[in-house]
């Protein structure tokens, strides 16, 4: 099970033809997910319909219909999750939330909360920086 993600955002060309595999391709591309010649636009394509309609995809089901071995399968499904796009529940696997826009959005909310986080912190650090050993504050020039 994953307890991290890894979110990750490439700034990429849009595509100049616009269709669902450029699209789905782009997306992949920019949550540095694939290279334009991978699995993962097809996986993705196939999850992002069959979540759609409200229905998951096993791994067993990617493995027919792209002819490629199982466990193939299951290392991109994993890296999928880990990037919080897609979840596992059960033995099938959705986009994280019912469409593509919300699973964005849900992404970016992550993000915008990790950064506040780190700001937190980053303020706690730069307070402790100013500080000298005995607790003293440092002038600032």
């Amino acid at each position: 099970m994953v307890t991290e993600e890894r979110i990750a955002i490439k700034q990429v060309n849009r595509p100049q033809k616009e269709s669902v595999d450029t699209l789905v391709t782009w997306f992949c591309e920019s949550l540095d997910l694939s290279d334009k010649d991978s699995l993962e636009p097809t996986m993705l394509k196939e999850i992002i319909d069959k979540s759609i309609k409200g229905n998951g995809v096993t791994s067993m089901e990617l493995k027919v219909r792209l002819g490629t071995p199982r466990t193939t399968i299951i290392y991109h499904l994993n890296r999928m999750i880990y990037s919080g796009i897609v979840v596992r529940k059960g033995r099938k696997y959705y986009l994280r939330s019912t469409d593509m826009a919300s699973t964005l959005e849900e992404l970016q909310a992550d993000m915008q909360r990790e950064f506040m986080r780190m700001i937190e912190f980053a303020q706690k650090m730069d307070a402790m920086f100013e500080s000298d050993i005995y607790g003293r504050k440092r002038a600032r020039k």
